[in-house]
């Protein structure tokens, strides 16, 4: 049986955590993030990797851990042809760093407009995306100094109609992430908050998924939400 773990790359330094620790994990391979962004495009990638391992892995019994929640429906109709495909039963990466599964009950939108910082998205975008002096001085190279002005002024208004930025924070990695998520909320001028995360889903991943905060698909199935928005297994359309 071989088993492959694919995962957004916004999930990288939890799961080199659960390496530093001496966790075994399975052959990882991450895609690009912010890839949800671009639904047809994060679909087509993920099924192209799928499509790859298993033209390499012919039999019946390989699993494919899958780092991505529904995102946006970007998943859907993704499917295998002989593989099993583990999901955490979540829409979004925000549910996997909190450590919980999707509830009508209980969901992270009731925060409301916060901008959520884990380690992955502060390296992956973040700290980039919010250097407005970096920013301003890319659209002066293109557009000149002062539409690069109101272009940036722009943007960080946009991000001011946030709340806050929230860092969602796991004990084992605290202290490394902070500083630079107070960066971020300094550079749009807002509050900066904490709140912690736990470490618990992501185990459960590598482990194989095996309770019922997973969702075990099998070939010729895709996922999907019901009316509640629980993540389910669906036929894939032909």
């Amino acid at each position: 049986m071989a088993v492959m773990l694919l995962a957004c790359e916004v999930f990288r330094p939890e799961l080199e955590m659960l390496a530093r620790e001496g966790r075994e994990l399975p052959q990882i391979i991450y895609l690009e993030a912010r890839l949800h962004d671009i639904p047809d495009k994060l679909r087509k990638m993920v099924q192209d990797t799928i499509d790859a391992f298993e033209a390499e892995h012919e039999g019946e019994d390989n699993v494919i851990l899958m780092g991505y929640g529904l995102c946006g429906r970007g998943l859907c109709g993704v499917t295998s042809r002989r593989a099993t495909l583990v999901y955490p039963r979540v829409h979004d990466c925000i549910s996997v760093i909190f450590g919980m599964a999707h509830s009508k009950d209980h969901s992270v939108s009731r925060e409301g407009p916060v901008f959520w910082a884990t380690p992955g998205m502060l390296e992956s975008f973040m700290i980039e995306d919010l250097d407005f002096e970096k920013l301003y001085a890319k659209y002066e190279a293109k557009v000149g100094p002062k539409k690069a002005a109101r272009m940036v002024k722009v943007e960080k208004a946009i991000m001011q109609n946030y709340d806050s930025v929230t860092n969602i924070v796991w004990p084992e990695m605290k202290g490394m992430y902070e500083a630079a998520a107070r960066k971020c909320a300094a550079a749009i001028e807002i509050p900066y908050l904490e709140i912690p995360g736990s470490s618990g889903f992501f185990r459960a991943l590598v482990d194989g998924g095996n309770d019922e905060r997973f969702l075990h698909i099998g070939p010729g199935q895709t996922i999907d939400m019901d009316l509640d928005g629980s993540v389910i297994a669906v036929p894939c359309k032909s």
